[in-house]
Protein backbone atom coordinates (compact mmCIF):
# COMPACT_ATOMS: atom_id res chain seq x y z
CA UNK A 1 0.00 0.00 0.00
CA UNK A 2 1.35 3.16 -0.95
CA UNK A 3 2.52 5.98 1.67
CA UNK A 4 -0.57 8.73 2.27
CA UNK A 5 0.45 12.13 0.54
CA UNK A 6 2.45 14.65 2.68
CA UNK A 7 0.40 17.59 3.36
CA UNK A 8 0.27 21.12 2.05
CA UNK A 9 2.92 23.50 3.72
CA UNK A 10 3.28 27.03 2.84
CA UNK A 11 5.65 27.42 1.24
CA UNK A 12 5.56 24.18 -0.04
CA UNK A 13 8.91 23.22 -1.08
CA UNK A 14 7.97 20.59 -3.61
CA UNK A 15 4.88 18.18 -3.84
CA UNK A 16 5.25 14.89 -5.62
CA UNK A 17 4.36 14.66 -9.02
CA UNK A 18 1.83 12.42 -8.67
CA UNK A 19 -0.45 14.84 -5.99
CA UNK A 20 -1.74 18.10 -6.96
CA UNK A 21 -1.46 21.01 -3.96
CA UNK A 22 -4.69 22.28 -4.28
CA UNK A 23 -6.56 22.79 -1.34
CA UNK A 24 -6.06 25.15 2.13
CA UNK A 25 -2.78 24.55 4.21
CA UNK A 26 -2.23 21.94 5.93
CA UNK A 27 -4.63 19.79 3.88
CA UNK A 28 -3.43 16.79 2.59
CA UNK A 29 -2.56 16.91 -1.29
CA UNK A 30 -4.60 14.97 -3.45
CA UNK A 31 -3.61 11.96 -5.92
CA UNK A 32 -3.76 12.85 -9.96
CA UNK A 33 -6.44 10.75 -10.85
CA UNK A 34 -9.77 10.72 -13.18
CA UNK A 35 -11.63 12.50 -10.68
CA UNK A 36 -8.32 14.91 -9.78
CA UNK A 37 -6.66 15.59 -13.01
CA UNK A 38 -3.82 17.67 -13.72
CA UNK A 39 -4.87 21.16 -14.36
CA UNK A 40 -4.17 21.88 -18.22
CA UNK A 41 -5.73 23.41 -21.06
CA UNK A 42 -9.23 21.23 -21.72
CA UNK A 43 -9.61 21.91 -25.22
CA UNK A 44 -6.64 22.50 -28.00
CA UNK A 45 -6.31 24.73 -30.38
CA UNK A 46 -9.20 24.36 -33.38
CA UNK A 47 -8.22 27.39 -35.58
CA UNK A 48 -5.35 29.86 -36.49
CA UNK A 49 -5.57 32.99 -38.02
CA UNK A 50 -2.33 35.28 -39.04
CA UNK A 51 -1.65 38.32 -37.29
CA UNK A 52 -0.60 41.03 -39.94
CA UNK A 53 0.90 44.45 -38.77
CA UNK A 54 -1.53 47.48 -38.36
CA UNK A 55 -4.59 44.80 -39.14
CA UNK A 56 -6.65 44.83 -36.27
CA UNK A 57 -7.92 41.15 -35.34
CA UNK A 58 -10.59 39.75 -33.10
CA UNK A 59 -8.41 37.76 -29.92
CA UNK A 60 -7.53 34.65 -29.48
CA UNK A 61 -6.36 32.03 -26.34
CA UNK A 62 -2.98 32.57 -27.61
CA UNK A 63 -0.56 33.47 -30.25
CA UNK A 64 2.49 31.65 -32.29
CA UNK A 65 5.23 33.96 -33.37
CA UNK A 66 8.11 32.55 -35.79
CA UNK A 67 11.18 34.84 -35.87
CA UNK A 68 13.50 34.50 -38.38
CA UNK A 69 15.45 37.92 -37.37
CA UNK A 70 15.66 39.32 -34.27
CA UNK A 71 14.18 42.31 -33.20
CA UNK A 72 10.98 44.16 -31.38
CA UNK A 73 7.36 43.98 -31.84
CA UNK A 74 4.36 45.72 -30.35
CA UNK A 75 1.52 43.52 -29.89
CA UNK A 76 -1.88 45.69 -28.79
CA UNK A 77 -3.80 43.08 -25.89
CA UNK A 78 -7.71 42.95 -25.86
CA UNK A 79 -7.82 45.11 -23.00
CA UNK A 80 -5.92 47.85 -25.06
CA UNK A 81 -2.56 47.89 -23.44
CA UNK A 82 0.86 47.93 -25.73
CA UNK A 83 3.37 45.22 -25.14
CA UNK A 84 6.68 45.70 -26.73
CA UNK A 85 9.01 42.12 -26.42
CA UNK A 86 12.27 41.81 -27.89
CA UNK A 87 12.25 39.03 -30.10
CA UNK A 88 15.13 36.33 -31.10
CA UNK A 89 14.78 33.56 -33.58
CA UNK A 90 12.68 30.62 -32.79
CA UNK A 91 8.78 29.67 -32.60
CA UNK A 92 7.41 31.15 -29.60
CA UNK A 93 3.89 30.57 -28.21
CA UNK A 94 2.29 32.92 -25.58
CA UNK A 95 -1.00 33.33 -23.96
CA UNK A 96 -2.21 36.27 -24.87
CA UNK A 97 -5.55 37.86 -26.77
CA UNK A 98 -3.64 40.03 -28.68
CA UNK A 99 -5.57 42.40 -31.44
CA UNK A 100 -3.29 43.70 -33.16
CA UNK A 101 0.59 44.08 -34.33
CA UNK A 102 2.27 47.74 -35.02
CA UNK A 103 3.93 48.06 -37.90
CA UNK A 104 5.80 51.30 -36.95
CA UNK A 105 7.41 49.62 -34.04
CA UNK A 106 8.75 46.15 -36.02
CA UNK A 107 12.17 45.35 -36.26
CA UNK A 108 12.08 41.81 -35.61
CA UNK A 109 11.35 39.62 -38.95
CA UNK A 110 8.31 37.48 -37.80
CA UNK A 111 5.32 35.98 -39.18
CA UNK A 112 2.65 35.49 -36.21
CA UNK A 113 -1.22 34.10 -35.75
CA UNK A 114 -3.73 34.18 -33.34
CA UNK A 115 -4.35 30.91 -31.92
CA UNK A 116 -8.52 29.94 -31.11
Amino acid sequence: MPEPLPPIRLPARFVPLSALATGEVGAPAMPVSAAHPLPCRDQPFTDVRELAPDVPVAPGSAMLVDCSSAGLASFTLAGGSTLTLTLSPGLTMLPMAVVGLAGADLTADLTAWVLD
